[in-house]
């Protein structure tokens, strides 16, 4: 019972807590290497010799206990070739030690991974949990991360965030979308194939599972929505070639083509709108503003923004002053962003529909003041989160990305950067890569020698985890990731059980997305749930023959 307590408690800390994933990994630990502790045996230590000769025969108790569980389990975890291979990452990451410059930052990355090591070690030799137990366990994570989202939904609703990822308190918003992903799935499970639950269980599954599709539109999760997306088109083809009935193939096959073509309509559709903005008849514009200054009208050197110019109705002078009598941060300042106050001013203004002088700053409340000091450059990113804005932002960031060369507005843009000094450390480094601790000092001087337009705040890790893997191992350290993320599952047939075929799907494309495994909550939603549905879960995906066996 301990042991199935503690396994929830990870599992409801993945979306919630650092802090609490660390507590209870130390506990699951603490299972492992006291397993079968009889208080009763305890107890007799105390009764039989009072306080101080109870505590030392308990401390021996638990020294020898300790001993006798390690070996034991020790010899059961090297006899599981799959659960090996798949500890095998962790020592990668130690054999690369050797030849690192930068140790601190490898003892760090050491730390960060060990679930890499924990997770296959402990599963892999303890009671596996039969289907009612991992159905406990899914629900209350799935309640944890709609724990989650309804808090970083009330952020949302104060509107006090710049970047739609500071609504994500917890973890970063990336990996919060991942677990999401997951529980989505989970829940879409428990609707279809599990006849445990009641109707009215299955619905309100289903009320939650929508939320979390619309709790990821409004975290603009591109990421996590492609692999729902990907994830879904895969598994209705799949019924469509494994069904027998003619009109659930149609319906299967009907899901599968429409999805991307809905997709990409809809993406094309708010491109369209975001790149053309309507004809200027020039003759038409005011040429004054309200105090009688000129106005400039710039429709060559200012792009378009959201179906706007951003050049015309400018007038740089009433700004200005309009601006410095609002806010105490100059109009030829800096945002705490970085961002230069005078034009993340004039994009704020063109959001807004407002004209670029006095009267339009003068029109602004105090919160946009407030908004813009922080960096934020357009009202609707603000008011009206979703997939819309996501591409809204691709495409200025393209745009700024097209004229200036720097990548630093987008994140789609900033990866195109990641990826190219990714690779030009990759060619250096072939054969054995950088070591474990050298791969964030590899990646900044190496956008150094590019003379990358990249800002400070932005240089960051490749975003690629096989990238990271072939900067920091060379090619014989990729190949081995690859066969030790491989061979267990195939091993132990877990490609025949839903929930790991989903997990893995869901992991490997956050995996060419992002660097999953280089921070405490990738490393460790990775390493639980991968060992878990290998090692700790039986295989089942028969609910009744679950449950007859409970």
């Amino acid at each position: 019972m301990s042991y199935l307590v503690v396994i929830v408690l990870i599992a409801a800390s993945l979306p919630l807590s650092k802090f609490a994933m660390s507590v209870t990994e130390f506990l699951l630990l603490a299972l492992w290497f006291w397993a079968d502790f009889s208080f009763r045996i305890a107890f007799r230590f105390f009764k039989l010799g009072g306080f101080f000769k109870g505590f030392y025969h308990l401390i021996g108790y638990l020294i020898r206990l300790m001993s006798v569980n390690f070996v034991d389990k020790m010899g059961l975890f090297f006899k599981n070739k799959a659960a090996v291979v798949l500890a095998s990452i962790y020592l990668l990451h130690v054999i690369g030690m050797l030849h690192t410059v930068d140790l601190d930052y490898a003892l760090k990355d050491l730390r960060i991974k060990l679930p890499l090591l924990l997770f296959p070690v402990v599963f892999s030799t303890m009671n596996k949990i039969k289907y009612p137990q991992f159905r406990i366990i899914i629900l209350y994570y799935s309640a944890a991360i709609l724990v989650g989202s309804l808090i970083s939904f009330g952020l949302l609703l104060k509107g006090e965030y710049v970047d739609i990822r500071d609504i994500s308190p917890f973890i970063s918003s990336i990996r919060f979308g991942l677990n999401v992903s997951f529980a989505f799935f989970s829940l879409i499970y428990f609707i279809g194939a599990d006849s445990y639950f009641k109707i009215w269980h299955k619905i309100l599954f289903a009320l939650v599972a929508v939320w979390f599709i619309v709790f990821l539109f409004l975290l603009e999760s591109v990421t996590s929505l492609g692999i729902i997306l990907v994830v879904t088109i895969g598994y209705a083809f799949y019924l469509t070639i494994r069904n027998r009935t003619l009109t659930f193939k149609l319906v299967s096959f009907a899901i599968a083509v429409s999805l991307p073509v809905i997709v990409l309509f809809y993406v094309s559709n708010v491109v369209q709108k975001a790149t053309h903005a309507p004809v200027v008849h020039f003759e038409n514009l005011d040429t004054h503003t309200a105090q009688g200054n000129a106005y400039v009208h710039d429709t060559i050197n200012r792009h378009i923004e959201d179906g706007r110019y951003i050049g015309l109705y400018m007038s740089q002078g009433e700004m200005m002053r309009a601006w410095n009598k609002r806010s105490e941060v100059d109009y030829n300042g800096l945002t705490e962003g970085g961002q230069q106050i005078k034009e993340t001013l004039i994009r704020y203004l063109t959001s807004k529909d407002l004209r670029k002088d006095g009267a339009g700053v003068e029109a602004l409340s105090d919160w946009d003041v407030r908004m813009i000091e922080k960096g934020a450059a357009n009202y609707n990113y603000l008011k009206y989160p979703g997939m819309r804005i996501r591409i809204l932002k691709i495409l200025m960031g393209y745009q700024v990305y097209k004229k200036t060369g720097d990548p630093s507005g987008s994140s789609v843009m900033q990866r195109i950067e990641y990826t190219k000094a990714a690779l030009a450390i990759a060619a250096d480094n072939f054969w054995i890569g950088v070591g474990t601790g050298d791969l964030e000092g590899a990646l900044i001087n190496q956008y150094v020698k590019m003379k990358s337009e990249l800002k400070q705040q932005y240089r960051f890790h490749a975003h690629n985890q096989f990238l990271a893997i072939l900067i920091t191992f060379g090619i014989f350290g990729l190949l081995w990731f690859l066969f030790a993320l491989l061979y267990p599952p195939f091993k132990t047939k877990a490609f025949g059980d839903y929930f790991f075929v989903v997990f893995f799907f869901i992991i490997m494309a956050s995996m060419v997305s992002d660097d999953t495994l280089e921070t405490q909550a990738g490393a460790t939603l990775f390493a639980f749930f991968y060992s878990f549905l290998i090692f700790g879960k039986e295989r089942e995906n028969a609910p009744a023959k679950a449950d007859s066996q409970s």
